[in-house]
């Protein structure tokens, strides 16, 4: 029977904290088809992860599918319950816990916790800080559909929830478990439904942990991962496994074999230093898709560039041709570093405004991977590096998988996974948001891929 049950907005969230999860040696698979839940679920895993993919979805549909997940979950026979939430608080947290506890009983609680110290995000004073940056002073400010400008989280927290919401400082986190009760309980006593907490370190989860077990109360765990990682083993609602221990390397090994096949569909700065340094590596090879003529309302553009991108990849799989180490398949701004293309450009391209437009991008881009997949094979393929939080979504539904199943990372926010399901299932993944890593991540993340494939054939891993 399922015993942790989370709800992530987004697949890389739940892939976060499903990868943290891995680290304890506690399996669990992340499915981002939320309406199939009951008919893909094993009802026999210990933890189940649910993308509902709302964090830009209109506060009413966010409930909404939040409510319906938590119901499903409830069926498998969830007793603890955890709402995934962005590191750096995007989306409709309010509507989307608020959703949760529409679903369980009055007496759960919500424990904000929106801390990932491993990852340099930490709250003090109510204030969010991002590698000692003010969270509204950062990039999320700008972010197209789901800004923050507000780095006190109190004050954002409770624009968007209707319960009451209390705050505890990090002066009562620092005096342990005893105090923090204390606290909780008189907070209760006056109405408090929802406590957003501060804290800097994995310790002060711990003791924040230590804390809502001694108050007693069912709690909806928020957080982008540590707090529920660490409420979960505490509670022993699961229990920690062996891990198997995972290099991070740069350098090539003479026994890498296959081809590992990377999608970058972000066109962040970051995900552009990671490809420059990719692309520069020996072997790798590039498909660089025009996003305007996959995008284009005629059709037989649309057609023709696909053709062109699966054309290309057989010439690179002929005989007596070297085949590529790493293929990368990305929107070609990507890689040439050209501006985006405007958002007239976008909405004349289509026929369909901006928004609508840049999710048909995604969507095709997942379709052109799945034919490019195809004339690498499964045989041949070493591994999928899937860059950008939607990219990776559509790459997963055109693979015709159901799930991730979360294996470790290979940094945090990096996470690694095997595909669950459909003709490449057992391959491994590494994903990631658009916005992570450092320069030489796509390297690293590669060079696991081999490393785990090799692994794999061995007999040495899941």
């Amino acid at each position: 029977m399922t015993k942790l049950g989370i709800v992530a907005d987004d697949v890389t969230g739940g892939t976060t904290v499903g990868a943290l999860l891995a680290r304890k040696g506690a399996v669990s698979t992340l499915y981002y088809e939320f309406e199939h839940l009951d008919e893909v679920a094993d009802p026999a895993a210990d933890t189940v992860i649910v993308s509902t993919n709302s964090r830009t979805q209109p506060a009413r549909e966010a409930f909404d599918r939040v409510r319906q997940t938590t119901f499903a979950l409830r069926r498998l026979g969830v007793s603890q319950f955890s709402k995934r939430i962005d590191t750096t608080l995007r989306g409709g947290i309010g509507p989307e816990v608020e959703g949760m506890l529409n679903a369980l009983e009055d007496n759960y609680i919500a424990v904000v916790v929106p801390a990932m110290p491993q990852s340099k995000k930490v709250v003090v004073g109510g204030y969010s800080l991002i590698d000692s940056t003010l969270l509204a002073q950062t990039g999320v400010a700008q972010d197209v559909r789901t800004p923050v400008r507000e780095s006190y989280l109190p004050k954002l927290l409770q624009e968007q929830f209707s319960e009451k919401v209390g705050y505890i400082p990090l002066e009562t986190v620092m005096g342990g478990e005893h105090e923090i009760a204390s606290m909780m309980r008189r907070m209760l006593a006056d109405g408090t439904r929802v406590f957003v907490f501060d804290s800097a370190t994995l310790e002060q989860i711990d003791d924040i942990s230590c804390a809502v077990i001694r108050v007693g109360r069912p709690v909806v765990a928020v957080d982008p991962g540590p707090f529920t990682v660490s409420l979960a083993l505490l509670s022993g609602t699961i229990v920690p496994g062996a891990q198997i221990a995972r290099e991070i390397r740069e350098n090539h090994r003479w026994d890498d074999e296959g081809t590992v096949f990377v999608v970058a569909g972000s066109a962040t700065e970051v995900t552009k230093s990671q490809m420059k340094v990719l692309t520069a590596e020996p072997g790798t090879k590039t498909l660089l898709a025009r996003p305007l003529s996959l995008i284009s309302h005629d059709s037989r553009e649309v057609k023709a560039e696909m053709a062109r991108l699966v054309a290309e990849t057989q010439a690179m799989y002929r005989k007596h041709v070297e085949q590529p180490r790493v293929l990368v398949l990305a929107v070609d701004i990507a890689i040439t570093g050209a501006p985006p293309a405007t958002r007239e450009e976008l909405e004349s391209a289509s026929g369909l405004e901006a928004a609508e437009a840049s999710n048909l991008l995604t969507r095709r881009l997942g379709q052109a991977a799945r034919l490019v997949a195809d004339v690498v094979t499964p045989k041949r393929c070493s591994g999928f590096y899937l860059s950008g939080g939607d990219t990776m979504v559509k790459v997963c539904q055109a693979l015709g998988g159901d799930g991730l199943k979360l294996v470790d990372y290979v940094i945090p926010q990096v996470d690694q996974s095997v595909l669950v399901g459909g003709p490449y299932d057992g391959i491994p993944v590494v994903c990631k948001g658009g916005l992570t890593g450092k320069p030489n991540t796509a390297v690293q993340a590669v060079n696991r891929l081999f490393d785990e494939h090799r692994m794999m054939a061995n007999g040495l891993a899941a």
